[in-house]
C-alpha cells in the first residue's frame, strides 16, 4: 500500500496516473491490479478509478510482445493506468494506491511459470509467489495546478 501525506489544500487531481515498481518476485510474470482512493480527514475511503487497474506484468513494456520477468532479481516495471480520473481532493485527504496479486476466481490465474498461462494448472501454484516491494516505487499522480 502507497500512502501520501496529507494535502496541504483541496487540490485537483485530473488525468492518467502512472508509476514505477522497484521489486524482488520469486515468479516470472504476475497480474497486479491497482486501486487508487481518497481518505478523507475523517478516515472515509472514497475510490478514484473503477473498475480496479489490472496488468500482466510480461506485457506491462509491450502489449503484444511477452517479456518474462527475471525471477530472484531486483527490477523496475513502468505502469500507467488506462482510464481518465477526475477530483477535487480535499484539504488533509491523503491519496492512497493499495496494489495486489489478481487471484480473483473469477479470473485466468497467473502462476508465474512463465508457460503460457491459459495452460498453466493449481499444480503449477505449489510454490507461493513472494516479493519484495523496494523503497524507489512510486506512483505519480496529475495534479493541475
Amino acid at each position: 500500500m502507497f500512502v501520501s501525506d496529507p494535502l496541504a489544500k483541496p487540490t485537483e487531481f485530473s488525468g492518467l496516473f502512472s508509476g514505477r515498481l522497484d521489486f524482488t518476485v520469486n515468479k516470472m510474470d504476475m497480474d497486479l491490479n491497482m486501486i487508487l482512493f481518497e481518505r478523507t480527514a475523517g478516515g472515509e475511503y472514497i475510490r478514484l478509478c473503477s473498475p480496479t487497474y489490472e496488468m500482466r506484468a510480461s506485457y506491462a513494456r509491450d502489449r503484444v510482445h511477452r517479456h518474462l520477468l527475471k525471477a530472484g532479481e531486483r527490477q523496475e516495471l513502468s505502469f500507467r493506468s488506462e482510464r481518465m480520473t477526475s477530483r477535487q481532493l480535499q484539504q488533509g485527504s491523503r491519496l492512497v494506491m493499495v496494489l495486489g496479486i489478481n487471484k480473483r476466481p473469477d479470473r485466468e490465474i497467473n502462476y508465474g511459470t512463465g508457460n503460457d498461462v491459459s495452460e498453466e494448472s493449481i499444480d503449477d501454484g505449489k510454490t507461493p509467489v513472494k516479493i519484495r516491494w523496494h523503497n524507489d516505487s512510486y506512483v505519480e499522480i496529475p495534479i493541475r495546478r
